[in-house]
């Protein structure tokens, strides 16, 4: 896919996804390119983003909604989160997710549990058959990251620790590191989440499987909504 028409699709998603709030909501704000577009989007509707509060998924998410005038609050034990819009990097057949390339998947994992929906923004060139094309992120304390690394290690194709260009370790909003790991060919993935969960320092992943309430995609380059797998067309 163009970079073009990739980003055309993100336009078309963000404004799609701003139909579903309500004035006087408390919204989870995801993480990602298509989640920028959405802020600039809300941005524009004053009337409706002046009554949100919202939670971030990430610090970066949380600066760029206070630099666009947004409520931006933390999360609290009595925060009822009405609805959570966030992107994804894969999405396959049965609706499960790769999250994570940006970093956030931690907190977009724990904002998405508390959400009463949770809607998912994916253009055509995240839709694919089985998940791993896109790099597993897996998220490990940094405390002895390379043994827990070196024990996650046998389940996958290869790991590699994140770093930037510069070779700094690159470190999440809390303060962990993560691994980027090739998944095998047509791997179970939900058993393959059950196994990373049992490694000491392990925090999360970015599988989410079962976290869809509603995609938003894109086919033939028009908006499609999808609530359940027997809807899912590639």
């Amino acid at each position: 896919m163009y970079q073009r028409d990739q980003d055309k699709q993100k336009s078309l998603l963000a404004k799609a996804a701003i139909k579903y709030l309500e004035k006087g909501m408390v919204l989870g704000l995801g993480t990602g390119s298509t989640i920028d577009i959405f802020i600039l989007e809300l941005s524009k509707l004053e009337n409706l983003f002046s009554s949100l509060k919202i939670v971030a998924t990430s610090k970066i998410s949380a600066k760029k909604a206070r630099d666009n005038r947004m409520n931006v609050v933390a999360p609290d034990k009595y925060l009822e989160l009405d609805i959570c819009i966030d992107g994804a990097d894969e999405v396959d057949r049965n609706l499960s997710m790769i999250k994570g390339g940006g970093g956030a998947l931690l907190w977009e994992k724990i904002v998405a549990y508390r959400a009463r929906k949770r809607i998912y923004l994916a253009d055509e060139s995240k839709q694919v058959t089985w998940l791993g094309a896109f790099p597993l992120p897996v998220e490990i304390i940094d405390y002895g990251h390379e043994w827990s690394a070196a024990a996650i290690e046998p389940l996958f194709k290869s790991v590699r620790l994140r770093k930037e260009a510069t070779g700094n370790i690159i470190k999440t909003d809390s303060n962990n590191v993560i691994y980027d790991c090739l998944i095998k060919d047509e791997e179970n993935t939900a058993a393959l989440d059950s196994k990373l969960s049992e490694v000491p320092g392990v925090v999360t992943s970015g599988l989410f499987g079962q976290f869809i309430d509603i995609l938003l995609t894109c086919r033939d380059g028009e908006v499609t909504e999808i609530s359940s797998k027997e809807n899912v067309f590639w």
